[in-house]
Protein backbone atom coordinates (compact mmCIF):
# COMPACT_ATOMS: atom_id res chain seq x y z
CA UNK A 1 0.00 0.00 0.00
CA UNK A 2 1.22 3.50 -0.85
CA UNK A 3 1.97 5.98 1.90
CA UNK A 4 0.19 9.32 1.75
CA UNK A 5 2.41 12.27 0.76
CA UNK A 6 3.50 14.42 3.69
CA UNK A 7 6.33 16.63 2.44
CA UNK A 8 6.42 19.30 -0.24
CA UNK A 9 8.78 17.12 -2.26
CA UNK A 10 6.25 14.28 -2.24
CA UNK A 11 3.50 16.69 -3.36
CA UNK A 12 5.66 18.25 -6.09
CA UNK A 13 4.33 16.24 -9.05
CA UNK A 14 0.73 16.73 -7.91
CA UNK A 15 1.22 20.48 -7.49
CA UNK A 16 2.86 20.74 -10.92
CA UNK A 17 -0.05 18.86 -12.46
CA UNK A 18 -2.57 21.14 -10.74
CA UNK A 19 -0.75 24.31 -11.81
CA UNK A 20 -0.55 22.93 -15.35
CA UNK A 21 -4.30 22.33 -15.40
CA UNK A 22 -5.02 25.83 -14.15
CA UNK A 23 -2.68 27.47 -16.66
CA UNK A 24 -3.95 25.42 -19.60
CA UNK A 25 -7.59 26.14 -18.76
CA UNK A 26 -6.87 29.85 -18.32
CA UNK A 27 -5.17 30.11 -21.70
CA UNK A 28 -7.92 28.09 -23.38
CA UNK A 29 -10.53 30.46 -21.95
CA UNK A 30 -8.43 33.54 -22.65
CA UNK A 31 -7.71 32.58 -26.25
CA UNK A 32 -11.05 31.13 -27.31
CA UNK A 33 -13.20 33.79 -25.69
CA UNK A 34 -11.33 36.45 -27.65
CA UNK A 35 -11.73 34.96 -31.13
CA UNK A 36 -12.85 37.37 -33.80
CA UNK A 37 -16.40 37.01 -35.08
CA UNK A 38 -14.98 35.73 -38.37
CA UNK A 39 -13.03 32.95 -36.62
CA UNK A 40 -15.62 32.02 -34.01
CA UNK A 41 -18.81 30.20 -34.84
CA UNK A 42 -20.59 26.88 -34.87
CA UNK A 43 -17.74 24.92 -36.47
CA UNK A 44 -15.00 25.95 -34.05
CA UNK A 45 -17.46 25.92 -31.15
CA UNK A 46 -18.58 22.39 -31.95
CA UNK A 47 -14.99 21.15 -32.28
CA UNK A 48 -14.04 22.74 -28.96
CA UNK A 49 -17.18 21.28 -27.31
CA UNK A 50 -16.37 17.75 -28.50
CA UNK A 51 -12.79 18.12 -27.24
CA UNK A 52 -14.18 19.34 -23.91
CA UNK A 53 -16.37 16.24 -23.55
CA UNK A 54 -13.41 13.96 -24.18
CA UNK A 55 -11.25 15.93 -21.74
CA UNK A 56 -13.82 15.78 -18.92
CA UNK A 57 -14.38 12.06 -19.47
CA UNK A 58 -10.66 11.27 -19.59
CA UNK A 59 -9.89 13.34 -16.49
CA UNK A 60 -12.71 11.71 -14.53
CA UNK A 61 -11.49 8.25 -15.57
CA UNK A 62 -7.91 9.16 -14.69
CA UNK A 63 -8.74 10.45 -11.21
CA UNK A 64 -10.96 7.50 -10.37
CA UNK A 65 -8.72 4.73 -11.72
CA UNK A 66 -5.12 5.90 -11.92
CA UNK A 67 -4.56 8.23 -8.95
CA UNK A 68 -4.31 5.78 -6.09
CA UNK A 69 -3.59 8.10 -3.17
CA UNK A 70 -6.80 9.67 -1.79
CA UNK A 71 -5.21 12.99 -0.77
CA UNK A 72 -3.78 13.50 -4.24
CA UNK A 73 -7.02 12.44 -5.90
CA UNK A 74 -9.04 14.84 -3.78
CA UNK A 75 -6.66 17.73 -4.42
CA UNK A 76 -6.58 17.18 -8.20
CA UNK A 77 -10.33 16.69 -8.37
CA UNK A 78 -10.90 19.88 -6.43
CA UNK A 79 -8.65 21.95 -8.68
CA UNK A 80 -9.91 20.33 -11.85
CA UNK A 81 -13.61 20.19 -11.11
CA UNK A 82 -13.98 23.50 -9.33
CA UNK A 83 -11.62 25.70 -11.36
CA UNK A 84 -10.63 24.03 -14.61
CA UNK A 85 -13.93 22.65 -15.91
CA UNK A 86 -15.88 25.95 -15.70
CA UNK A 87 -12.98 27.74 -17.43
CA UNK A 88 -13.01 25.17 -20.24
CA UNK A 89 -16.77 25.45 -20.65
CA UNK A 90 -16.36 29.25 -20.78
CA UNK A 91 -13.75 28.71 -23.51
CA UNK A 92 -16.24 26.60 -25.45
CA UNK A 93 -18.91 29.30 -25.14
CA UNK A 94 -16.36 31.83 -26.35
CA UNK A 95 -15.51 29.65 -29.34
CA UNK A 96 -19.09 30.09 -30.54
CA UNK A 97 -18.59 33.87 -30.54
CA UNK A 98 -20.51 36.92 -29.40
CA UNK A 99 -23.34 38.82 -31.06
CA UNK A 100 -25.73 36.57 -29.15
CA UNK A 101 -24.52 33.48 -31.08
CA UNK A 102 -24.16 31.48 -27.90
CA UNK A 103 -25.14 33.32 -24.73
CA UNK A 104 -27.56 36.22 -25.00
CA UNK A 105 -26.23 39.05 -22.88
CA UNK A 106 -22.56 37.99 -22.92
CA UNK A 107 -20.43 40.84 -24.24
CA UNK A 108 -17.00 40.03 -22.83
CA UNK A 109 -14.85 37.01 -21.90
CA UNK A 110 -15.66 37.55 -18.22
CA UNK A 111 -19.37 37.20 -19.06
CA UNK A 112 -18.75 33.71 -20.45
CA UNK A 113 -16.81 32.79 -17.32
CA UNK A 114 -19.59 34.14 -15.09
CA UNK A 115 -22.24 32.28 -17.09
CA UNK A 116 -20.16 29.10 -16.92
CA UNK A 117 -19.85 29.16 -13.13
CA UNK A 118 -23.55 29.98 -12.71
CA UNK A 119 -24.43 27.07 -15.00
CA UNK A 120 -21.85 24.63 -13.55
CA UNK A 121 -23.14 25.20 -10.03
CA UNK A 122 -26.72 25.03 -11.36
CA UNK A 123 -27.59 28.38 -9.75
CA UNK A 124 -29.10 29.71 -12.98
CA UNK A 125 -29.75 33.39 -12.26
CA UNK A 126 -31.39 33.86 -15.66
CA UNK A 127 -29.60 37.12 -16.50
CA UNK A 128 -27.85 35.41 -19.45
CA UNK A 129 -29.56 32.88 -21.66
CA UNK A 130 -27.91 30.25 -23.89
CA UNK A 131 -29.10 30.02 -27.47
CA UNK A 132 -28.58 27.65 -30.38
CA UNK A 133 -26.09 24.84 -29.85
CA UNK A 134 -25.01 26.45 -26.60
CA UNK A 135 -28.31 25.41 -25.02
CA UNK A 136 -27.15 21.81 -25.24
CA UNK A 137 -23.71 22.79 -24.01
CA UNK A 138 -25.25 24.56 -21.01
CA UNK A 139 -27.32 21.46 -20.17
CA UNK A 140 -24.18 19.33 -20.46
CA UNK A 141 -22.34 21.73 -18.15
CA UNK A 142 -25.13 21.63 -15.54
CA UNK A 143 -25.19 17.81 -15.60
CA UNK A 144 -21.38 17.75 -15.48
CA UNK A 145 -21.50 20.07 -12.49
CA UNK A 146 -23.89 17.76 -10.65
CA UNK A 147 -21.78 14.69 -11.38
CA UNK A 148 -18.32 16.17 -10.77
CA UNK A 149 -19.25 18.06 -7.64
CA UNK A 150 -20.94 14.88 -6.40
CA UNK A 151 -17.77 12.90 -7.10
CA UNK A 152 -15.73 15.52 -5.24
CA UNK A 153 -18.02 15.39 -2.20
CA UNK A 154 -17.99 11.57 -2.26
CA UNK A 155 -14.18 11.53 -2.38
CA UNK A 156 -14.05 14.02 0.48
CA UNK A 157 -16.41 11.95 2.63
CA UNK A 158 -14.52 8.75 1.80
CA UNK A 159 -11.22 10.33 2.81
CA UNK A 160 -12.70 11.76 6.00
CA UNK A 161 -14.31 8.42 6.90
CA UNK A 162 -11.13 6.50 6.18
CA UNK A 163 -9.04 8.67 8.47
CA UNK A 164 -11.55 8.70 11.30
CA UNK A 165 -11.83 4.91 11.33
CA UNK A 166 -8.08 4.56 11.89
Amino acid sequence: MHREPTTLEEWKSTLIAAVGLVIASFFAWYGLSRLSEAAAGETIGTIVSVCLVFWVASQSWYYMTQVKLPHRRLFLMGVSFIQVVPFLFAAAYGAFGYADNCVVGADAPADFLYFSYVTFTTVGYGDMIPTGLCRGLAVAEAVTGYILLGMFVAATVALYTRHHKQ
